[in-house]
């Protein structure tokens, strides 16, 4: 039986956690897990032949010190194991959809909605028939930080430019 070991001391080597459940019964491996360096991730398995002296060691060590540090000792809990994916079913129900034709039930009919046309169109139009038909003048505007430095004027002349277009 596994049994996770953890809060372990980051000095404890394999050795150590072994004469530690020793005690309890016969120790089968030991295996302290460790960064990409050598050094300890402070936890590690421990696997014992004997069930009942697997569940004697967890209930004993369980809270004990162990080199200044508690242990956290359970037995190992089985890791949930991944479907691979399938790759090629993957394309093949994709290309699937797309070629089939997809099948349309009978829906309930709902009214269509009376289509609302936008308020700039509305504007648009009554600027037609508000506008002088002659040609347009800019002036500038007297101030400082006006927001719209020209305004329209009708009649006249572009003032903006130099010379009238």
């Amino acid at each position: 039986m596994n049994i996770f070991v953890g809060n372990l001391s980051f000095s404890s080597a394999e050795n150590d956690v072994r004469v530690l459940f020793e005690i309890y019964g016969a120790v089968a491996s030991v295996r302290i897990k460790k960064k990409s360096g050598k050094n300890s991730r402070g936890f590690g398995f421990v696997s014992m032949p004997d069930d009942i002296q697997a569940q004697a060691a967890v209930a004993g060590l369980e809270g004990k010190e162990f080199m200044g540090r508690p242990l956290n000792v359970s037995i190992e809990r089985p890791k949930p194991v991944k479907p691979k994916k399938d790759y090629k079913e993957i394309k093949r129900l994709k290309l699937e959809a797309k070629t089939k034709t997809p099948v349309v039930y009978d829906a309930p009919t709902i009214p269509e909605k009376e289509v609302i046309k936008p308020r700039r169109k509305f504007r648009e139009e009554a600027k037609k028939f508000s506008e002088p038909a002659g040609p347009q003048a800019w002036e500038k505007r007297k101030g400082r930080g006006t927001a719209k430095p020209w305004k329209k004027k009708p009649g006249g002349v572009n003032k903006k430019f130099k010379y009238a277009r």
